[in-house]
């Protein structure tokens, strides 16, 4: 069973919990962004995705996956991959 307790608030106050709980609730959503846009190397996606390399490769030649070229290594973002899983399928 919930239960309520009634307290008195200044509007301040009350201002102060509701920004409290909104800078709580953007942070949580700040860190969801930032580890959905987080590069993988290939060991790292393929590890996500429960397979080996040369299936990754495979997938990334298709057009599955995408992937990015920095400099000679290959990344995927997290996001797209996770996105993928639908087309893989």
């Amino acid at each position: 069973m919930n239960r309520k307790i009634i307290t008195e608030l200044t509007p301040e106050e009350l201002q102060d919990y509701i920004n409290k709980g909104l800078d709580l609730y953007l942070n949580i959503q700040k860190n969801k962004l930032q580890e959905e846009d987080k590069y993988l190397t290939r060991k790292e996606a393929a590890a996500l995705l429960s397979i080996n390399l040369s299936t990754l490769w495979s997938y990334t030649k298709s057009g599955k996956i995408p992937c990015y070229s920095i400099g000679n290594r290959i990344y995927y973002k997290r996001s797209e991959i996770e996105a993928s899983l639908i087309k893989i399928n």
